[in-house]
């Protein structure tokens, strides 16, 4: 993904709000010349999703925009090191952009497709990865993990050595027969051995259980696979006080797994008042239970059950700001982008997947509903709760789940918001993006889109002019390109804190022409504003709000002026769309 000025904007508040730099962002000074960023270049190039090296920010000063002076030289420079320091090279493209009157450079490292990876250094044959704001040397055994990606995993349908029936839990054995009876008529008159063979929790052509078999419903799975488990632990922010309190494993089958887990973070959170529509208060959980319950099942249904990850668990992390959990494994079939989408759903392991939809919990819930929602919940339960919605980060040899504590809306925010928007039915949403206009963020249908995901170009696009319609915020610029920001009676300098933005090398046509989308198509304004980024059919469909039939007119339309690219076949569903 190419950097517009509204990401931009976001990025450098999201990396003064919280600090460092972020798994996908690496910031340097540069000031001294071109920096030194193989061991960078060959850890984005590891990712699935790539990364960003931005080049004229000071870190130490709170990442104050310093600019560079000879763009051409750090470009050349960085093309250089990834061109003739890595195997194989990754694709870098460059943007330049002026952040308050000083130059910078943007370089965005593509990452490697999986058959491709690990990039490695020419010097040393070193694979470098992500972790957290900084580059690490990847052990044998993640290189390992990283290179068994190429193949669709199968893990979970291995065989367990010296196990049998006799491993499995008796409480948990009838209910899984039961259910998987009522929902196949195949299986309703399979005997109680063909069920947990035909579902494979006996590992196929062996009298052994299979490692999902064995994870999901053994009386004690840690005892022929100990990394089957979870560790927990609260990060004390203050290390005069120690590292952590309330370290805590957790042992037994899957939904024993979850369960304690669930009662884990319940117990190390707090408890807090919000106000509901009528404006009375009500105590709830300060992470919404639903949130936690979804993201720490994927964790420990999608996590990687391979022989490269048996010494590593399900990580839960509770820390001054966020609560973090990590599960061993990326993800499979899919990207980031597309979780919680109609094209996210994709399970890593396919049989412990289909398991876990005839599983309760002790409370008598199940593990998954198996219907690809668990996202789209999650989501949905943070905004109502007024956080961020939780961001995702897929290393290929580790996922990470992020959620933040803290509220979105600062009593300042409110007390503000009650000046000048008292009178408008804005809802939550806009609430949320008028505050970031008051600190100088510009938005655009497609930075909507991102932020509040999943929602498409239509409803967005009445998201931000219901502002305008309020009197709140302008809209500037021509549709397809329309910028959205605080209504210029409503600006107070004081309060700008966001930096301006200029992309000057954009990702959009840089010809003279100009383009009257509306001209073009009636929806190609919508398909446009959805080709941010690249995607399927399928995915432009969804982002923009449009049947299947309308968005394909459009793309013809767009193609046949030579503005959108078409990459791959037509008929392949794997075809991407992207402007040129």
């Amino acid at each position: 993904m190419m950097w517009t000025p509204e990401r931009l904007q976001e990025l450098f508040g999201d990396l003064r709000t919280h600090g460092g730099d972020r798994t996908d962002v690496e910031v340097k000074l540069g000031t001294g010349g071109c920096p030194t960023v193989i061991d960078t270049l060959c850890a984005f190039a590891n990712l699935p999703t790539g990364g960003t090296i931005i080049v004229g920010v000071d870190e130490a000063a709170d990442f104050a925009v310093v600019g560079v002076h000879d763009v051409a030289t750090i470009e050349q420079g960085i093309a250089s090191q990834a061109r003739n320091a890595l195997i194989p090279p990754p694709h870098v493209e460059f943007e330049i952009a002026v952040v308050d009157d000083r130059q910078i450079v943007v370089a965005v490292v593509t990452g490697l497709p999986a058959s491709d990876r690990p990039c490695r250094t020419k010097s040393g044959g070193h694979a470098y990865l992500r972790q957290a704001d900084g580059d690490y040397r990847m052990s044998e055994q993640e290189i390992a993990q990283l290179i068994s990606l190429r193949d669709r995993p199968r893990y979970d349908s291995a065989p367990v050595p010296l196990t049998s029936v006799a491993d499995l839990d008796p409480r948990l054995v009838p209910q899984f027969i039961a259910e998987a009876r009522t929902g196949s008529r195949r299986l309703a008159e399979a005997s109680d051995d063909q069920i947990l063979r035909f579902r494979a929790v006996i590992a196929p052509g062996t009298d052994q259980l299979s490692v999902a078999g064995l994870y999901a419903l053994g009386t004690y799975p840690q005892q022929f696979i100990p990394s089957l488990a979870v560790t927990a632990a609260v990060e004390l922010p203050d290390r005069r006080e120690g590292r952590t309190r309330d370290l805590a494993d957790f042992d037994g089958p899957l939904p024993d797994l979850l369960d304690q887990a669930m009662e884990w973070v319940r117990r190390n959170t707090g408890r807090t008042m919000r106000y509901g529509p009528d404006g009375h208060g009500m105590d709830e959980d300060e992470i919404p239970m639903v949130a936690v319950r979804e993201l720490i099942a994927n964790a420990l249904v999608h996590r990687d059950l391979g022989p490269h990850t048996q010494t590593k668990r399900v990580e839960i992390r509770i820390k001054d700001d966020r609560l973090v959990i990590t599960n061993p494994g990326g993800l499979w079939g899919i990207t980031v982008a597309q979780l919680g989408t109609a094209a996210g759903k994709s399970s890593v392991n396919e049989y412990l997947y289909d398991m876990s939809k005839l599983i309760r919990t002790p409370n008598g819930k199940r593990i998954i509903e198996g219907e690809g929602g668990g996202i789209r919940e999650a989501r949905a339960a943070l905004r109502k709760a007024g956080l961020r919605t939780p961001t995702f980060s897929d290393a290929s040899v580790r996922f990470t789940a992020v959620v933040s504590r803290h509220s979105l809306l600062t009593s300042d925010d409110l007390a503000w918001l009650g000046e000048v928007a008292a009178d408008a039915p804005l809802s939550d949403m806009q609430r949320e993006i008028l505050v970031s206009m008051r600190s100088g963020q510009i938005w655009t249908n497609s930075l909507v889109r991102d932020e509040y995901a999943p929602i498409d170009s239509i409803a967005a696009r009445a998201l931000l002019q219901g502002l305008v319609n309020a009197g709140v915020a302008d809209a500037l610029g021509d549709r397809g390109s329309t910028t959205y920001r605080l209504a210029a009676h409503l600006v107070d300098d004081t309060k700008q804190t966001t930096p301006t933005v200029d992309v000057i090398a954009p990702l959009f046509p840089t010809d003279d022409r100009q383009i009257d989308l509306p001209a073009v198509s009636k929806n190609a304004p919508a398909v446009w504003d959805s080709l941010d980024r690249p995607g399927s059919l399928a995915e432009i469909a969804e982002r923009s709000g449009l049947s299947h039939s309308q968005t394909s007119y459009a793309l013809r339309k767009l193609a046949h002026l030579d503005l959108v690219e078409q990459v791959g076949g037509r008929g392949d569903r794997s075809t991407e769309y992207r402007r040129r």
